[in-house]
């Protein structure tokens, strides 16, 4: 077909994928070409049923949330054929991002494939996924729509299994509106990064209520929502998050409001937006008191995490003597490179532990540990409980 290689030169101009499916969620057409779908089935599966519930056809496409910051798109070629754009995200995602939303749906030997690919996909705002739709149903059926003609559905803040039960009990009506002292504490919290205190300051019961700025309970939400956004995305630069980073996190999550339809859902997502506002800050800051050398080495450990990582090999990619690279690594980051490295290998396999069923051998083979046993040694030694027993119980570990 015509529009097949369409694809395939889209996909060769731009490099966000693009999967071509049946209506069972079959595949006919993966860009990139691995072998396999690079859309996990089930996510595919999910936006498929978002499409048909929302009674869109070839004319209206539709565009996906899935956690945590990821979209996928989808316009209908036929009654039986689908073209399905991403997984696309405006951020770059550290590799345990990706696997949370990898994880559950990826068999174990293939997820370091994934999250290799995943880590070079160009990043992309909803705006410009939109315009990519809008193209793609002109290629298909020589059709013109625009932007108004895409629905978005954010299905994941009502469906959250962990919904914070605490913050909705603290709002009783769509009048409520926080107060000026607790509006400053929040945006405090967000500049310095502190996630401990915002968590405090959010939940802890305020007082104060303002006039309607709409009939609708649920729209004054919203519009409280809009402001509250506006607050955190200026704390944010503030605490030292860049204009770009926080406008396109404050638009993904605008949009995101603008799809719920409850207002508890607006309500958590409150909750949710200024967690991750703070998250970012944190990290932020944590990057600015580190050299260039640093930094490059760090990124190089997060994009080759689950190698056989060793400092003569980061030596030579910052481009210094081994011990130079060393002792300047250690001053910086309070621990020595290999100590880094175990770290944040642990810091995924405590994700699969809890996330998973990945056996504990399929787990130590993805973050490349030669045995299982040897795992266990390593994640023993720096959170005093072995992987087993962290799996069990996660909220009893003390490392």
């Amino acid at each position: 077909m015509d529009f097949y290689k369409n694809c395939t030169d889209l996909y060769e101009i731009c490099h966000i994928p693009i999967t071509i499916v049946n209506r069972g969620g079959n595949l006919l057409l993966s860009l990139p070409n691995h072998g396999d779908e690079f859309v996990p089935h089930k996510a595919i599966q999910y936006v498929l049923t978002d499409f048909l519930l929302q009674k869109r056809d070839f004319l209206h496409p539709l565009i996906t949330y899935l956690e945590p910051g990821y979209f996928l798109g989808v316009v209908e070629l036929s009654e039986e054929q689908f073209c399905i754009v991403g997984l696309v995200s405006p951020f770059q995602h550290t590799r345990s991002e990706i696997l949370q939303i990898t994880s559950q749906a990826i068999e174990s030997q293939k997820l370091q494939e994934f999250c290799d690919l995943m880590i070079q996909m160009p990043m992309v705002n909803l705006y410009q996924l939109k315009s990519l739709l809008c193209l793609l149903v002109r290629l298909a059926h020589e059709a013109e729509i625009t932007a108004e003609d895409i629905l978005f559905v954010d299905n994941t803040v009502s469906n959250a299994a962990n919904l914070n039960d605490a913050l909705f009990e603290l709002r009783e009506d769509a009048e409520f509106h926080v107060p000026m002292d607790y509006e400053t504490g929040v945006c405090s919290a967000i500049e310095a990064g502190d996630a401990e205190l915002l968590q405090r300051r959010m939940l802890a019961p305020s007082q104060g209520k303002i006039g309607r700025m709409s009939s609708s309970a649920l729209q004054q939400q919203k519009y409280a929502f809009i402001s509250f956004a506006t607050l955190l995305t200026l704390a944010a630069i503030r605490g030292g998050l860049s204009g770009e980073t926080a406008f396109s996190l404050s638009d993904v999550y605008c949009q995101r409001m603008d799809a719920q339809t409850e207002i508890p859902a607006v309500e958590q997502l409150s909750f949710t937006m200024a967690m991750d506002f703070c998250r970012r800050v944190a990290d932020a800051k944590n990057g600015s008191v580190q050299s260039s050398v640093v930094k490059d080495c760090i990124a190089y450990i997060s994009a080759h995490l689950h190698e056989d990582l060793r400092v003569e090999e980061l030596s030579q990619h910052c481009n210094l003597c081994s011990r130079s690279l060393s002792i300047k690594f250690k001053a910086e980051m309070g621990m020595g490179i290999p100590e880094y490295i175990h770290r944040e290998k642990l810091r995924e396999a405590k994700y699969l532990l809890t996330s998973t069923d990945y056996s504990l051998a399929d787990i130590a083979g993805f973050l490349n540990y030669p045995t299982q046993s040897y795992f266990t040694q390593i994640f023993k030694r720096y959170e005093e409980t072995t992987p087993q027993q962290y799996r069990d119980n996660p909220h009893r570990v003390t490392g």
